[in-house]
This record gives structure tokens, C-alpha cells and sequence, in this order.
């Protein structure tokens, strides 16, 4: 038998080779806390690693859009509640200003605070997140979506999309309502109107407050003027004498009352008012045939929805004495739109709007909230297992160091203790 100590040596030094790198594999692992380095050093845990460390990833993003929709909401939700307190106020102080205490300089001071307010609900109509996007702009978010013009007539600009973002594998959530739903489409009495359109009206009728009333009633006789546009409309008003009430409705126009005059008189069995017209002077005689009460209230024209600061259509009510002489003031009856009361169910009615639009942001809060909780969850449990995969053993890795060290240390002083026969040591 012959024994090659070439061969012998470079068998050893592969070993050694060999010894050397996982010892230096382990103190890397050792290094790092690594369990796993490279994929060969175990296939499948390699692949489970990374599939976890995706997950993980991929929560991270959600946890974080989650975070960045409730900061936009938490400022949408502040908007909004900020717009309602003013909407509060400019309701008090129409209800004041409707209050007969008031007298024409303290509703001029109230109206002056009503346009100031309207500017504070522009500014945060016009509210921009921290990118400096606008919240209520929809999809166009630059520049400012609400603007006025010099009638002081506001318009938007922006468009109806509602911004969204993904915060888990199935669920997306929206971080704010376009303008559009939240402040120009209110259900009023009337039909939809602005919010800003109805602090106009509730500006108007603060000053018409002071010319024009909802109702005038007078004793036994009154004389009446009906001012009306060119064109015929509809009107309605409530007519009441010493029998009963009716509701008179008919087409009325500028100088063509004959209508409105037929219409008094077919009811006059129910109120026991008629009415006469004089040609010459456009006035209407109403006279009570039991000389009672003769009033005329809740007057409707058709077209009139908004107060106005020009009002083109409203009757003059006088009383009269029985020699047929004026007595006390005229009294001025215009639509009920131009009067506070529908100002104030109008605002009633823009506050339950806004209340409920902050509803909706308030519940994309809560459901933000609830899944960023639950996605913290997640990450916890995808941490562990990437750190059940991925972590080193310090423990086993150490003790299996120093096997190693051991087993090259001894490998090493028996090669050289080996080494120092020649072959003819093995052939004597």
C-alpha cells in the first residue's frame, strides 16, 4: 500500500479550509444576529424570511397611510366643526336681530358681525393641509376652490372627487369631502342652496327686517298696494277676516290686479272680507262686513327664494278709519323668504348639513383608527415571526463556535505532529 503525502496534505488542508470558513460563517452570524445570510444557507427558511419580511413591509405602508388619512381627516373634522360654531353664532344673531327690541342701528351693528363672519366661513372653506392642498377642493386641490366675486356672489371651483387611501389588502378610506356636498348643496325650504348664498339672504333680511314685516292686520277697513314685476307670477298669501281665513292664490303682475280682486271676493263667505279696486289710484279696498279683523300674512311669490336687497314684489297695507282716513303707519307685508324667520330656518337647516358631513368624516376617523390598531397588531406578529426566521440563537451559535475552534485546534496539532515523520518513518 502506497500513502501519498501530497495527497495526505492537500485532503488536510481542505479540511482546514473548510474548518476556517464555517468558523468564520458563525462569528458573521455571531456579528450580524443573523440567522440566515444568504439563501443557501437555508432554502426554505430563506424563502418564508422574505415572504414575512414583504408582510412586514407592506404593513409598515398601510400603517403609515393610515396615519397620514387621520391627520387629514383630524383637519377636515376641525373645519368643519370650526364652520358650524360660526353658523351657531350668525344664528344668534339673526334671532336677535328678529327680536322687535331691536331697533335699526343695533341690526346694522349685527349685519356689519354677519359679513364678518361670512369672511371667517370663506377662510375655512379655503382650508389647506399641511401639503398645502386644499380640503374641501375635491381632486383640485391647488389654489383656492371657493371664491367671490365683487357682487360678492361665491362659486367653486373645485370638482366632486373625494380623495382615498389603502390601509389594508381590502379597505380603503376616504381622507375628505369635496365643497360641492359639503357647503353648496343644502336642502333649504326652498331647495338646495349654498351656505353662502344663505348668509347673503340672512344679510338681506337683517336690512329688510326694517322695512318690511310678515304680517299686517288692521279693524273693519284697509287700503292695500300691490307692488309687482312686469311679468306675471304666483302669488300666494293668507287672507283673514271676522269669518274665517283663506288662502288667496293667483297670477298677479305690475298694474293687473282684476285677477287678485276676483279672487278676494269668491272667498268673501269665508272671510267676510271684500274687496274693491280703484282704478284711478291702484289702491284695493278690503272691508269686513261685520267690521272685524282684516289681516294679511305669510305672503309667497313665485321666484322670490333668497331675501334680497331689492325687493320688487310686496304689498303696502294701510287702516282705515270709517270716514275712510289712514290711520297709523303703512306697513310693508314682503314674501316670507324676505324676512329672518326663513333666514333662521335656513341656517337650522345648513348646520344639521355640515353636522352631518362631519358625521361622515367622524365615522372615517373611527375606522381609521380601528384598523391602524389592528395593523400594529399584525406587524407585531409578522416581527416575530421575521425574527423567529431571521434572529440568531447567540447561545447555539457561541457554543457551536467553539466546538469548531476546538476541532480545528486539534485537527491543526495532530496534522503537525504528523507532519514531522517522513515516509521512511512509515516504511521502516
Amino acid at each position: 500500500m502506497q500513502i501519498s503525502t501530497k495527497l495526505f496534505n492537500d485532503q488536510l488542508v481542505r479540511q482546514f479550509g473548510k474548518l476556517t470558513s464555517d468558523v468564520q460563517s458563525l462569528q458573521e452570524r455571531i456579528a450580524t444576529g443573523k440567522n440566515i445570510l444568504s439563501s443557501s444557507d437555508d432554502p426554505i427558511n430563506a424563502v418564508n424570511l422574505s415572504v414575512a419580511r414583504e408582510q412586514k413591509n407592506l404593513l409598515a405602508r398601510f400603517e403609515a397611510n393610515g396615519e397620514a388619512a387621520r391627520r387629514r381627516l383630524d383637519l377636515t373634522d376641525g373645519a368643519l366643526n370650526q364652520m358650524i360654531s360660526v353658523l351657531t353664532r350668525i344664528t344668534e344673531l339673526t334671532t336677535q336681530a328678529a327680536s322687535g327690541s331691536y331697533g335699526s342701528a343695533d341690526r346694522e351693528a349685527i349685519k356689519i358681525e354677519v359679513d364678518e363672519l361670512s369672511n371667517v366661513l370663506m377662510e375655512i372653506a379655503n382650508t389647506k393641509d399641511s401639503q398645502n392642498q386644499s380640503l374641501f377642493g375635491g381632486f383640485k386641490f391647488n389654489g383656492q376652490p371657493f371664491k367671490k366675486d365683487e357682487s360678492d356672489v361665491v362659486t367653486y371651483t373645485g370638482d366632486r372627487g373625494s380623495h382615498r387611501v389603502q390601509i389594508s389588502e381590502n379597505m380603503n378610506v376616504a381622507t375628505s369631502i369635496d365643497g360641492g356636498t359639503s357647503f353648496m348643496r343644502i336642502n333649504t325650504r326652498d331647495g338646495r342652496k349654498s351656505v353662502f348664498d344663505i348668509i347673503t339672504a340672512v344679510k338681506s333680511a337683517i336690512t329688510n327686517s326694517n322695512k318690511f314685516k310678515s304680517l299686517a292686520s288692521g279693524a273693519a277697513e284697509a287700503q292695500i298696494r300691490v307692488v309687482a314685476d312686469r311679468d306675471p307670477n304666483q302669488w300666494e298669501f293668507n287672507l283673514e277676516g271676522s269669518l274665517g281665513s283663506v288662502k288667496i292664490s293667483t297670477k298677479v303682475a305690475d298694474n293687473s290686479y282684476t285677477d287678485l280682486v276676483s279672487q278676494i271676493n269668491l272667498n268673501s263667505g269665508t272671510t267676510g272680507i271684500v274687496a274693491t279696486f280703484d282704478s284711478k289710484t291702484g289702491l284695493i279696498n278690503l272691508k269686513d262686513n261685520t267690521n272685524g279683523k282684516i289681516e294679511i300674512s305669510a305672503l309667497q311669490v313665485e321666484g322670490e327664494d333668497f331675501a334680497s336687497d331689492n325687493v320688487k314684489n310686496y304689498i303696502s297695507f294701510d287702516t282705515l278709519d270709517g270716514s275712510g282716513e289712514l290711520i297709523g303707519e303703512t306697513r310693508h307685508i314682503a314674501d316670507q323668504d324676505q324676512a329672518l324667520n326663513g333666514s333662521i330656518q335656513d341656517l337650522k337647516l345648513s348646520v344639521d348639513h355640515i353636522s352631518n358631513q362631519q358625521a361622515f368624516v367622524g365615522a372615517q376617523i373611527n375606522k381609521v383608527e380601528r384598523q391602524v390598531e389592528i395593523l400594529a397588531n399584525r406587524r407585531i406578529s409578522v416581527s416575530e415571526r421575521v425574527s423567529d426566521l431571521g434572529d440568531a440563537d447567540l447561545a447555539e451559535l457561541v457554543t457551536k463556535l467553539q466546538g469548531l475552534l476546538v476541532s480545528r485546534d486539534a485537527a491543526q496539532q495532530a496534522f503537525a505532529k504528523i507532519g514531522q515523520q517522513s515516509l521512511f518513518d512509515f516504511i521502516r
